[in-house]
């Protein structure tokens, strides 16, 4: 990713990896497509949204979001992985 509208961001799979650093284990890397087509970056937004909700990160955007590449809504959502990073790096101390 070199910037927030770079165009693979729509793909999914940064988002995806991005997840898995913050909380390990937490992606099953069997469900995540390669974004190829309009229907797999669907499948792995949804899936990047429903893995946030699962780990307790607040979420302002919706799958759409990602894959249109709005650059705001995902800078939000980077901001709430980075909140939740930081929250469990606290709790662990």
């Amino acid at each position: 990713m070199d910037n927030f509208k770079d165009e693979t961001i729509s793909t999914g799979e940064f988002l995806i990896d991005l997840l898995d650093s913050c909380e390990p284990g937490v992606v099953n890397y069997e469900l995540v497509t390669a974004g190829s087509t309009a229907e797999e970056k669907a499948l792995n937004a949804k899936y990047i949204i429903s893995i946030a909700r699962k780990i307790g990160c607040f979420i302002f955007l919706v799958w759409e979001d990602i894959v249109e590449i709005k650059a705001n809504m995902i800078l939000t959502f980077l901001a709430s992985l980075m909140k939740f990073s930081q929250d469990k790096a606290r709790r662990t101390k």
